[in-house]
């Protein structure tokens, strides 16, 4: 078996993995070479309710306290990067978490009913 066809399939994966997410790298088809994120709207476009799902993410999976969204420096560090963003309330915090249960035990339950569990 030749290792350089291995390689060059990896480089060739590399390089479609890279232009799908938007990273260019300085030497294209070099996989060591130090890829830069190229700001899109597909990667970087804010919007409130992916605010909401990121947040909702941030505190149910490490079970944080809700109540977290109001600390004065998470709030200063969401006004540094985005000034005049809305943070929701912990209550909306909450709503939205049990809203993802709600909807991702369905698609869990449809999964395993197809699959004859």
């Amino acid at each position: 078996m030749r290792t350089a066809h291995g390689t060059k399939n990896l480089a060739r994966g590399i390089d479609q993995c890279n232009e799908r997410w938007g990273v260019t790298s300085r030497d294209p088809g070099d996989p060591s070479a130090v890829g830069e994120q190229q700001t899109t709207e597909s990667v970087s476009e804010y919007t409130p309710a992916r605010h909401r799902a990121i947040i909702a993410m941030r505190y149910s999976v490490p079970k944080r306290p809700y109540d977290m969204v109001g600390d004065p420096l998470y709030v200063e560090e969401i006004q540094l990067l985005r000034p005049g963003t809305v943070i929701p309330s912990p209550a909306t915090v909450s709503r939205d978490v049990n809203e993802i249960y709600k909807v991702g035990s369905k698609h869990v339950k449809e999964y395993f009913s197809v699959r004859g569990f």
